[in-house]
């Protein structure tokens, strides 16, 4: 319950802007602004989602026609702060946040910590090996990325250089979270001959899978497999491509994959063994959440948001009682305020059941990637 006295505040502010206007308009920056900007900075805590819950409301607002937006925004009021292990954290606004988009695609480089950072060999136990190249590596691992940077092009200017400075190059990219720029040099800037080795090939999928772009990580690694003969590149590029397919939920693809690999390593047992696990994860329906949730709360109970389910449950009954007293006392203005925000987080709570199953099938899988990516040293 921590919070209600700011947020009770922020629901007055959202009334007023009802008062004036059933619409869209200039007012509702204006009026979560000023929460923002004079109440929002008085509290002794802060909200724990990102983005908070009044910049939430100004993006619903912004995006949406008035009833969707405050379904969402007093629905997005439910759920702050509780549940944390269905969300992805980030550390974008200076702590630890929960992330909580409007859309569900959202910008990945502010996830914590989702890759790891590349590593590159740094033995010299050979003697024909580049010092110049060793000099990079070491600066990668260091997690040093701008003065690698800065190397790579001192030697790709001198003409020192083959594919393994643009493969580092694209590690820099990938370490600085630079994701689309390692996409758009090696798509537009980078030499078609350098463009057609494997290593830099797999480099470039790697970017393509950190940006959700998985079709054409998909064709890069099927590339990989059909025209290479270097069984090390297969294997890395069937692990890749088996991650892939898990994340479309195409498990037999997957499967085959993995089974290709079988007995080089343990290591592809255990991702045979997490994908069978996948196949039999039992799915929350979105519909059914929302058919529950005819119970407020019950919805977002079933899809095991305890703390949702709880503040649903407690705020609907509470504004239900209000509506129902002020009828009865026949003091209509309040009742009418009343049953406006009763209807509103009644509604947002239908929905955002919905949305919880969907959270809850996705964080269920993505748990089992990053098993994955971690088993099968995708990013070093």
């Amino acid at each position: 319950m921590n919070n209600y006295l700011t947020t009770y505040i922020y629901i007055i502010l959202l009334l007023i802007q009802t008062s004036a206007s059933f619409t869209q308009n200039i007012a509702t920056d204006d009026y979560i602004g000023f929460y923002q900007d004079f109440l929002s900075s008085q509290k002794n805590s802060r909200c724990a989602m990102y983005p908070s819950c009044s910049q939430y409301g100004k993006m619903a607002f912004k995006n949406f026609t008035f009833p969707k937006a405050i379904t969402l925004t007093c629905d997005r009021i439910i759920r702050c702060s509780h549940d944390a292990r269905y969300y992805d954290i980030t550390y974008q606004s200076g702590n630890r946040s929960l992330i909580d988009y409007l859309q569900e695609n959202f910008p990945t480089q502010i996830i914590h910590n989702r890759y790891q950072a590349p590593h590159t060999d740094i033995l010299k136990w050979r003697s024909d090996r580049d010092s110049n190249i060793l000099f990079i590596n070491q600066l990668i691992n260091k997690e040093e990325y701008y003065p690698a940077l800065l190397e790579i092009e001192r030697l790709l200017f001198s003409n020192q250089g083959d594919h393994q400075l643009y493969k580092l190059k694209l590690l820099c990219h990938r370490g600085l979270k630079e994701y689309e720029e390692g996409i758009f040099e090696y798509e537009v800037t980078f030499p078609d001959t350098i463009k057609k080795n494997t290593e830099l090939q797999m480099q470039a999928a790697i970017l393509y899978y950190c940006t959700n772009n998985f079709s054409n990580a998909i064709n890069l690694t099927e590339k990989i497999r059909r025209d290479t003969v270097s069984f090390p590149d297969v294997q890395k590029a069937n692990a890749l491509y088996g991650i892939l397919s898990a994340q479309n939920e195409e498990y037999e693809n997957s499967l085959s994959c993995f089974n290709q690999n079988a007995g080089t390593s343990s290591f592809n047992q255990q991702s045979i063994d997490i994908i069978k696990q996948m196949m039999k994860q039992k799915k929350k329906n979105p519909t059914m959440a929302r058919i529950l949730s005819i119970i407020p709360g019950a919805g977002y109970l079933y899809t095991k948001h305890k703390g949702s389910a709880l503040t649903a449950f407690l705020v609907n009954s509470l504004l239900g009682y209000a509506t129902y007293t002020s009828i009865k006392k026949q003091n209509y203005g309040v009742a009418g305020v009343c049953g406006f925000l009763s209807l509103s987080f009644y509604i947002g709570n239908i929905n955002g059941a919905g949305r919880s199953a969907i959270r809850y099938n996705s964080k269920k899988k993505n748990e089992q990637i990053r098993k994955l990516e971690r088993i099968n040293n995708i990013f070093y």
